[in-house]
């Protein structure tokens, strides 16, 4: 029997079933919009298309000809693909049998996609986006704060007024939180408009109105929404990682491009000393695209939380 190289097929299948089963939390942000719009240059290198218009409109003056010049420029972002991932498994066939089938390939590699490729895709998801926005923005739009029920909507009224002032369009943002958050939501949504958050009822209103008009995902485990995460084996959690209690995200802002170049299931032979051997490798990564990065803001806890 030929090895088959299923990898096309895989991939797709394992976005069904994240899809359906809530498995990965951040589906939604590893299938952005952005996927469609960048190029692959190689096989771990993709590129941003930027258009720029370098001058504005000007003032005419009559019976007078212009001078036509080219008045815009087409660069491009480009971006190294630097999450390359592999795992692999020896299987004895005896196993099969002496387990009652339960040690097979696809029980073992559902089990490996549930307890381990599932959580590290959100943990590297979160964790990326911190660090891809720390390194871009400086710090900005990272709000470092103990979150509570007195100063969370002060905090969201804060960051959405940040995007308003940068442009990014009020439709299409979308909030990312832990369970404690979606909670403390929840309960402002439908309680909150009597609680003393800044002593004025019309402008609580206001921000409830507009956490209304902002999509609200399912919570996220606490622990895949960390700063910080050891990637060495699986995804481990580090000395003075940060919680991040939730971002604000326009989700065109970021793609996160992924293919799977090589999956494969070999039969038992002598060169794997009568196993099954199944084995397969990854490039991906999360990328926050330079020109649009001010469509990501989060609020992390302090050191130590």
């Amino acid at each position: 029997m030929p090895t088959p190289n299923f990898a096309t097929d895989y991939q797709r299948a394992l976005q069904t079933r994240y899809e359906h089963n809530g498995l990965v939390y951040t589906q939604r942000l590893w299938n952005s919009p952005s996927n469609s719009i960048i190029r692959w240059q190689g096989h771990s290198q993709v590129r941003l298309p930027v258009l720029n218009i370098l001058e504005g409109m000007k003032d005419r003056q009559r019976r007078t000809i212009t001078t036509a010049e080219v008045n815009y420029e087409n660069t491009w972002e480009t971006y190294t693909l630097e999450n390359e991932r592999y795992w692999d498994t020896l299987v004895d066939p005896s196993d099969i049998d002496e387990t009652n089938w339960t040690t097979t390939i696809a029980n073992i590699t559902r089990s490996f996609n549930d307890q381990q490729k599932a959580p590290e895709r959100d943990k590297f998801m979160m964790s990326s986006l911190f660090a891809r926005k720390q390194a871009l923005g400086g710090g900005a739009g990272i709000h470092t704060e103990t979150l509570t029920a007195e100063n969370f909507l002060p905090l969201f009224d804060e960051l959405m007024t940040e995007m308003d002032e940068k442009g990014i369009p009020a439709q299409g943002r979308e909030i990312f939180c832990t369970p404690p958050v979606r909670t403390l939501i929840k309960n402002l949504q439908q309680f909150g408009r009597t609680l003393p958050v800044q002593g004025n009822t019309g402008e609580i209103n206001r921000i409830i109105n507009r956490l209304d008009d902002v999509v609200i995902n399912t919570a996220i485990p606490s622990d895949r929404m960390r700063t910080m995460y050891d990637f060495s084996n699986g995804a481990r959690p580090v000395a003075g990682s940060r919680q991040i209690h939730f971002i604000l995200i326009h989700i065109p802002c970021m793609c996160a491009p992924e293919k799977y170049s090589f999956v494969a299931l070999d039969e038992p032979s002598a060169k794997t000393a009568g196993n099954w051997l199944y084995y397969e490798q990854v490039y991906n990564d999360v990328i926050l695209f330079e020109s649009r990065h001010e469509g990501l803001a989060m609020v992390v806890g302090p050191a130590g939380s």
